[in-house]
């Protein structure tokens, strides 16, 4: 297991992992200050998206998340594992990370002036059962861009692994005339949600902020 964050503010009563190799996803909860680990689902998610490509979109994000999630569980019965998946969706189109800046330039050419969802699902597991699950769909309306645009911001921020070819937390946002909900969920995550749930639970207290001394 990666350990991540290990002097963080937030110490969970159980331990936390993040079943998931997303960058964003580890680095919005290492905002938060939450201590958690990272273990990798092996899940094979081109052959679960084929298997459940006729669910709505929000199925399909919840199902992959608790995939990822139950897969990492089994390993590590006693800790709490959070899932997550995020799908990009113009049009009935799903689009993926495009893996080079050719795809991902053309991804935004697609986008470009019109509107699209992004689909986030998330969960928590624990000894291979679900304890929770959410998702959330955010509209977002892509401004007008020049072919000029486009290749600047993909040369400056090289958004290939990022859901739709772009990334909302840093210049990404300067690509759009409006957005209908979190920038956390944009991000891939729900997170609000997720973490008024582990308080729900009593993994997490926040309320050790204050000065011990005092």
């Amino acid at each position: 297991m990666n350990r991540s964050l290990e002097d963080s503010s937030i110490k969970p009563k159980i331990p936390i992992i993040l079943a998931s190799g997303s960058e964003s996803r580890k680095l919005m909860l290492e905002e938060f200050g939450l201590e958690f680990d990272v273990v990798i689902s092996d899940v094979d998610e081109d052959d679960l998206k084929e298997k459940i490509s006729k669910e709505s979109f929000q199925q399909q994000v919840i199902y992959l998340a608790k995939a990822k999630a139950q897969e990492v569980s089994f390993q590590y019965p006693n800790a709490i594992v959070i899932g997550g998946d995020q799908m990009c969706v113009l049009d009935d189109v799903i689009f993926n990370k495009p893996g080079d800046k050719t795809k991902a330039i053309s991804n935004l050419q697609l986008l470009s002036g019109k509107k699209h969802f992004q689909n986030s699902g998330v969960c928590l597991f624990q000894n291979n059962k679900c304890l929770w699950e959410y998702s959330e769909i955010i509209e977002m309306q892509m401004r007008d861009l020049s072919e000029e645009e486009i290749v600047k911001y993909v040369e400056l921020e090289n958004p290939i692994h990022a859901a739709g070819a772009y990334k909302y937390e840093s210049l990404g946002r300067n690509l759009f005339s409006s957005v209908s909900g979190s920038a956390f969920t944009i991000r891939g995550m729900p997170l609000i949600p997720l973490l008024n749930q582990l308080r729900e639970l009593d993994i997490i207290n926040t309320k050790p902020f204050r000065d011990e001394n005092n």
